[in-house]
């Protein structure tokens, strides 16, 4: 079995961009299962659900629930264990790095994007995670230039203790971007193809929080 294990990012930036419905469409075309955690499900559904500006779109991902387009991970991994293998994921994420002035820990990730990397922890098999944020993606693609991109954020010193990232590697990414780069080459976005289309879906999405910066959105639109 194959999964696509959904952050609530992309799905937040493809409801902006009107394009939640190609997910529906790339669901038929995928071959596998796309699954949402429970934190991931409290994000874009539970709590929207209860703020007024934001409930259409929770109901439009309740929709593609009920639909069966999205799996919970509970009908794969218990909730339990799940909530087990984030709690070792946060820990060891969120204390690789300590401001150097006050030892206090910096927080890396939160409990949507470390759900993602419990479930692929744990259900031993052919999984990829999508996620907008690059934080995340660098913690376990490029650890060694986490250091100095926090610290510029930050504007602060800080201590790595990259040893607690031994058990973070071997993940699979992909953004929103590169879903709908998938979307315009199988022709799945509803819209007549043509050369502007691309251009508008990508920058779309890096509008709406997907981390691509402006070459990689041309380096893709060469490839298409």
């Amino acid at each position: 079995m194959k999964y696509l294990v959904f952050d609530a990012g992309p799905i937040i930036s493809l409801t902006l961009n009107g394009m939640l419905p190609v997910i529906e469409k790339l669901k038929k075309v995928f071959g596998g299962e796309f699954i949402l955690t429970p934190d991931v499900r409290r994000e874009i559904v539970e709590r929207p659900m209860k703020i007024k500006k934001f409930k259409l779109e929770a109901l439009q991902v309740t929709d593609l629930i009920e639909k069966g387009i999205f799996k919970l991970s509970g009908d794969i991994v218990s909730d339990q264990k799940l909530g087990k293998e984030m709690k070792k994921v946060l820990k060891n994420a969120n204390g690789v790095l300590k401001s150097t002035a006050t030892g206090e820990k910096i927080k890396i990730i939160h409990d949507g994007e470390a759900s993602c990397l419990a479930f692929v922890n744990l259900c031993k098999a052919d999984a990829v995670i999508v996620i907008d944020e690059r934080t995340t993606r660098m913690l376990t693609e490029a650890p060694e230039n986490l250091e100095t991109m926090m610290e510029r954020k930050l504007h602060t010193p800080l201590d790595p203790n990259l040893s607690l990232l031994e058990g973070m590697k071997n993940f699979k990414f992909i953004r929103s971007a590169e879903l709908l780069y998938i979307a315009y080459k199988k022709d799945l976005i509803g819209v007549k193809k043509e050369k502007e289309l691309l251009d508008a879906l990508l920058y779309g999405v890096k509008f709406k929080g997907c981390a691509i910066s402006s070459g990689e959105i041309e380096e893709m639109k060469r490839l298409a």
